[in-house]
């Protein structure tokens, strides 16, 4: 079935997708080499030749030939490779080549109907709020050609009413923009009354020039759900060429007095024809006033906005990589790149289909009217009715917003043939609408999506050392940033989003092992590590709050004056256990990136070496694609169950073969399955947490480890673990070791 796939190249790097599925692998130089003459194409892929040895020949066609279409009636000689890859012998060559195609071959993928089949009206997750037209600046850019003689202002007790009637939706996001939203009456006092609800956030997008006025106020808000979006349309002389002599210089005082409350700030730009040079400057800008994140806003024509200031994607892209770079240095995230890189890292079978516009996601105008997003306010075709007719009542049974719905990005040629089509997800509603007139198919920003994803994958492979002869570097589901609902086709968001956090896929796990740091949760204790009760110099506390699906520690049989690392070492009692076996001239390092963990694991640390009478455990904060030791610094790493929850698997397993010695041996007990897990399980949090949302095929962690540079790869135990949704998973405790020179 090598007909499922495409081969896309990106700075050297060789990417195959499966534009249905999806699907994406990177091979290195000679695995592309092996594959490129296998896909479907004009030319002959084949070298119609006989081979001296017929077996080899029935051999390569027996085993390539469910991958093949259409079965040729003629047999067809092994390619010609030769050249390609000279110190392979003919055997070897079918080796590498029936493993790569085992690899990459799939079950050809259902036809999709669209996405709204897979989706529900569930609940209003987000609501956008147009306060006014009023302004206190006239920029000459403005989408709703807002200024301080703006007069549409949306009603208080109408806001209010209507914000009830949000939250009564399950709405716990909601934004607020204009004009300026700080000119807005009681604007703070209304914010305060939202926020006091524990589950609302609030976001304020702003020009940022009122902050002083209302500092005080904003200081008494939950800085943890309050979110500023301020506005930066270049350095000082763009800047002040559109919003006034003086803005920036005042912008600059007030993110500054900002910062010093700790206020977190996002830094947005409308990129145009005059600052599209000055994207990497104004990160620096950004890094040099302590903001973290940047949102890039592409320019519409309406309002003020004109097409003289319009840029085209094949110009912002290489300025957008330039950012990017910038941000990188500095420890900036931009929203776009990562929002992007969510959906391009996401797990294999997740389909991205246009917008959460209808579905989970309104604008409310200054008219009193809703409206299918912020950008389409005002837009007189797309009123969708006014919100005194009920807000939910709309949201479910207007006839605008159920054609939005309707929409698919399969409903245009062009985006249906879009290979990466799924992963960028189609464009955006707003834009296709304001320049062609439907909610689909006239994006004028696609190609920067395209080459942002693109970019983003061989980026990704770029940082991997390539120790494999012939081997895929990356495919997709090694890399997870983002977790969408739990369903197969997920929905991306408009163009004038903020990031309102991205901790690169962290989050969800941090919060779910920091509440069984606090609670025992019997449902994941470990079943096989009986041994750990026996433990008598181990507190019970520690004990019950041992989460895993086996005893790595026992199966390393760790020697005296050996140093062991316990990657995600958690409560802490198999670094407990290992401190026994190595004795005192040995150490054990505990790595964990919970706080309460670590708390838990050093408290009971204390006793233990009272109990034994030496102490040689640390517990090091820090993440496993990071882990904070030096280089072969171990004899022995085990982990427990935690690998699957590494957003970065790949990285994890060459940060460990870093920190082992040469003859150095790795022992894992996690989560596999047979065969591919459904995307409703790889998307679910839950199941992530529990190690089995990340959890990996048997073979794809096989081939990880080999291409890592591992040796001797060992499966010492298998044992059913669960069954979910028809899929079983398996504990598997195997080893591995790193070659000694």
């Amino acid at each position: 079935m090598l007909r499922l796939w495409q081969r896309l190249e990106q700075n050297g790097r060789s990417i195959y997708v499966q534009p249905e599925k999806p699907d994406w692998v990177v091979a290195n130089a000679r695995a592309d080499a092996l594959l490129r003459p296998l896909l479907p194409g004009p030319a002959p892929n084949f070298a119609i030749h006989p081979l001296k040895n017929a077996n080899l020949t029935a051999n390569f066609n027996q085993k390539l030939a469910p991958f093949l279409d259409p079965a040729p009636d003629m047999i067809l000689a092994a390619p010609d490779l030769t050249p390609a890859v000279p110190d392979l012998t003919p055997a070897e060559r079918l080796d590498a080549i029936s493993r790569l195609t085992g690899q990459l071959a799939t079950e050809q993928a259902a036809p999709y109907p669209g996405r709204q089949p897979y989706l529900r009206l569930n609940k209003l997750k987000e609501c956008w709020f147009h306060l006014t037209n009023r302004c206190n600046l006239a920029c000459r850019h403005c989408l709703f050609a807002s200024s301080p003689a703006g007069k549409t202002t949306l009603p208080r007790a109408t806001l209010r009413q209507t914000m009830a009637e949000a939250k009564a939706a399950g709405c716990t996001l909601f934004y607020f923009t204009g004009g300026e939203p700080l000119i807005y009456p009681d604007f703070t006092k209304i914010l305060a009354e939202l926020l006091a609800a524990p589950e609302i956030h609030a976001v304020v997008l702003s020009n940022g020039l009122l902050v002083a006025e209302h500092l005080a106020e904003l200081k008494k808000l939950p800085r943890q759900r309050l979110h500023l979006q301020i506005s930066v349309d270049g350095l000082k002389p763009r800047h002040d060429a559109i919003r006034g002599t003086g803005t920036f210089a005042l912008l600059q005082a007030n993110l500054n007095l900002l910062r010093a409350e700790g206020l977190g700030v996002t830094i947005s730009v409308a990129v145009n024809r005059g600052n599209v040079t000055e994207l990497a400057e104004i990160v620096g800008f950004a890094g040099e006033l302590g903001v973290k994140n940047i949102h890039f806003l592409w320019h519409f024509i309406r309002g003020k906005g004109n097409r003289e200031q319009f840029v085209t994607a094949g110009e912002i892209l290489p300025e957008l990589l330039r950012a990017q770079e910038a941000a990188r240095k500095c420890g900036i995230l931009i929203d776009n790149v990562e929002t992007l890189r969510a959906q391009v890292f996401s797990a294999p079978g997740t389909k991205h289909d246009l917008a959460n516009t209808a579905w989970e996601s309104l604008a409310v105008g200054p008219d009193a009217c809703v409206y299918p997003s912020p950008a389409l306010v005002g837009v007189t075709e797309l009123n969708c009715g006014p919100v005194a007719a009920g807000l939910a009542k709309i949201w479910r049974e207007s006839p605008i917003l159920a054609k939005i719905r309707q929409t698919s990005l399969i409903d245009n040629p062009a985006y249906r043939a879009n290979p990466l089509k799924f992963l960028v997800g189609g464009g955006d509603l707003d834009h296709s609408y304001l320049n062609g007139g439907a909610f689909v198919g006239h994006d004028p920003y696609i190609e920067i999506y395209n080459g942002l994803a693109l970019w983003l994958i061989a980026d990704q492979a770029r940082q991997y050392v390539d120790r494999s002869r012939v081997d895929l570097q990356l495919r997709m589901g090694d890399v997870r940033h983002g977790c969408s609902d739990g369903g197969e086709v997920a929905l991306t968001h408009c163009n004038c989003v903020i990031s309102l956090a991205n901790d690169r896929g962290y989050g969800s796990v941090r919060e779910f092992y920091t509440r069984l740091a606090i609670t025992v949760q019997k449902d994941i204790t470990n079943p096989f590590a009986p041994e750990q009760a026996l433990a008598n110099f181990i507190p019970d506390e520690a004990k019950k709050k041992s989460y895993g699906c086996g005893s790595p520690v026992r199966d390393a049989t760790p020697r005296p004056g050996e140093v062991l690392v316990d990657l995600g070492s958690g409560s802490g009692v198999e670094c407990f256990q290992a401190a026994v076996a190595v004795g005192p001239k040995g150490r054990v390092f505990g790595i964990d990136m919970t706080d309460e963990m670590l708390a838990l694991a050093n408290k009971t640390r204390k006793s233990v070496a009272a109990d034994l009478g030496y102490d040689n455990v640390e517990f090091k904060k820090g993440f496993l694609e990071d882990i904070p030791l030096t280089d072969a610094a171990a004899d022995v790493v085990i982990s427990n169950c935690v690998i699957n929850l590494s957003p970065d698997k790949r990285r994890t397993f060459h940060e460990i073969f870093r920190i082992l010695k040469p003859g150095g041996r790795l022992v894992v007990a996690d989560v596999v399955s047979d065969g591919a897990i459904p995307v409703a399980i790889k998307n679910n949090e839950q199941f992530r947490g529990e190690c089995l949302g990340g959890a990996l095929a048997q073979e794809d962690l096989l081939a990880m480890l080999r291409t890592t540079g591992f040796i001797n790869t060992r499966l010492l135990k298998r044992l059913p673990y669960r069954l979910v949704r028809e899929t079983q998973f398996y504990s598997l405790t195997f080893s591995a070791w790193k070659k000694d020179p």
